[in-house]
């Protein structure tokens, strides 16, 4: 095996020098570098919680090739490519095999044969981008299934010891936007509170608000199952974390969108049947503190009347004449509006970087509108950098490349696992951990099915690929037994206890009985 493994690599290292030259890469660091990956490769796809642990480590940790976001790391940019091999390899080969998941077959089936009469009616387009553009799209459902193929969570221990990480993380936004703001308060422009993403770049800072309102909805879920029995200063803890998130999410970031939407976001907490009278109050007193300081944010730092001009202005803005495009004017787009355009044809970054017709049309224009406006300073919800005036969303992706059809399935897929999640915790005990995370997790689904239409978020992995891993590693979950009561065994004596001198032992009889 030795001289096998050093007689591959001399080969390999001879084939790279005819093809290095493609790349600009010197032959022996090329070679090299992919012997390494190919072995980092195969030991993370035997190991499948180090390959999620490590895939969340580089999104979260090192964005933009920053480790922590401080220290510059030379990470090629293709890496983040490559985590999603060992995944689909470990699906397709289950499929092979014939092993299948319950409840996890029929979305993809639907969506690819629907995806597949798009791309046929439609002239047949790159069929590069349409895979491309496919995977990124099912990107959500490949984690769910992976996750719930290899590694459930085997007990509420390692389901509280994520859930808890992923807050403390969410936390610690909050001093990073410290840093960069060098106050506790948003003193240059609220888009350089991008916590560890950086103060550079747009959308920073609406991410870290996104996953502020998940943090606090996992804390929720946390408080209305193991948290209303749990020791005061855990409780205590707790309420300053959600405080800290909290006071992130209203004064530093700026997001004030999500704010507006986060009492609909929140409102299953209130209707679910296995969460009590007294809890549901609870959450009611912490949410009128929230809108609290949402209106005295609203009414010291934001000007209503630019508000309701930003309203009257979304339907001759990019994002609403987008959303013209897509549901009005599709049928005069399209051949088939119900099957779409075509995959990488319309409003996806594989139209606009192949500068296709109606790319040009709905997206390009607006993107030299905003490099003209950006060089001289202007700012605004007009730009497409902004949530407004943004035309790139995963909404109009699938609605005008896919089709109504496609769009129907896949918000279908979503809205079934939202309901499949409270059901779930319908059938728990209330007082289990895994009880409340179901309903936390259902909200920030829901949630993100709001982002959906917002923003191009299945494009931003930290804002879906630590929510779907959840929903995946707990979706199978195993009731663990409730050690807090021990039942007694059967056909066992208990112990003797005296009452008054007497003792409430059974009477011989019984006992040979």
């Amino acid at each position: 095996m030795g001289w096998l493994a050093v007689g591959g690599f001399a080969i390999g290292l001879t084939a790279m020098f005819f093809i290095s030259g493609m790349f600009g890469i010197p032959a022996p660091i090329g070679w090299a570098a992919l012997v390494i990956l190919l072995s980092a490769g195969a030991l993370l796809l035997d190991r499948p919680r180090l390959l999620l642990n490590t895939m969340l480590f580089y999104f979260l940790l090192v964005p933009n090739n920053r480790l922590f976001g401080l220290l510059w790391l030379p990470i090629p940019g293709s890496v983040n490519k490559l985590f999603f091999i060992p995944f689909i390899a470990v699906i397709v080969m289950n499929w092979i095999q014939r092993r299948q998941l319950k409840e996890a077959t029929l979305f993809p089936l639907v969506f690819i044969i629907l995806t597949g009469l798009s791309w046929y009616v439609n002239g047949r387009p790159s069929i590069f981008n349409t895979i491309q553009l496919t995977l990124v799209m099912m990107r959500t459902y490949i984690l769910w299934y992976f996750c719930r193929l290899t590694c459930t969570f085997e007990n509420e221990r390692q389901l509280s010891r994520w859930v808890w990480g992923y807050i403390i993380y969410i936390a610690i936004q909050f001093f990073y936007n410290v840093l960069w703001q060098r106050a506790p308060w948003a003193r240059f422009h609220p888009d350089h509170s991008g916590g560890v993403f950086g103060p550079e770049g747009a959308g920073a800072a609406h991410m870290v608000g996104y996953m502020s309102v998940f943090g606090l909805l996992l804390i929720a879920g946390w408080w209305v199952s193991a948290g209303h029995h749990a020791r005061p200063r855990k409780r205590f803890l707790a309420a300053l974390t959600a405080l800290v998130i909290a006071y992130n999410l209203i004064f530093m970031t700026d997001t004030k969108h999500i704010l507006v939407l986060f009492p609909l976001i929140a409102f299953p907490f209130f209707i679910h049947p296995s969460v009590s009278f007294r809890l549901k109050m609870s959450l009611l007193a912490a949410g009128s503190i929230f809108l609290i300081g949402v209106a005295v944010y609203f009414s010291t730092a934001v000007n209503m009347s630019r508000v309701l001009q930003y309203v009257d202005t979304i339907q001759t803005s990019p994002k609403g004449e987008m959303l013209y495009g897509v549901t009005v004017d599709l049928p005069y787009l399209a051949r088939y509006p119900w099957l779409g355009t075509g995959p990488g044809t319309f409003c996806s970054p594989q139209a606009v970087e192949a500068r296709t017709r109606l790319a040009r049309q709905y997206i390009i224009p607006y993107r030299d509108e905003e490099r003209r406006r950006t060089l001289f300073g202007v700012r605004g919800t007009t730009l497409t950098s902004s949530v407004i005036g943004g035309t790139q969303t995963d909404f109009f992706i699938l609605m005008g490349e896919y089709g109504w059809l496609a769009t129907a399935a896949y918000l279908g897929f979503w809205i079934w696992l939202i309901v499949r999640l409270l059901q779930k915790s319908k059938r728990l005990p209330s007082h289990r951990l895994l009880s409340g995370v179901y309903i936390a997790l259902a909200c920030c689904l829901l949630a993100q099915l709001f982002i959906l239409g917002l923003v191009g978020m299945l494009l931003v992995p930290p804002l879906t690929y630590p929510i779907w891993i959840l929903v995946g590693r707990a979706w199978d979950m195993r009731m663990e037994e409730d050690k807090t009561v021990a039942p007694e065994e059967p056909n066992t004596v208990r112990p003797q206890r005296k009452f008054f001198g007497h003792t409430d032992a059974p009477a011989p009889q019984m006992l040979r009985a």
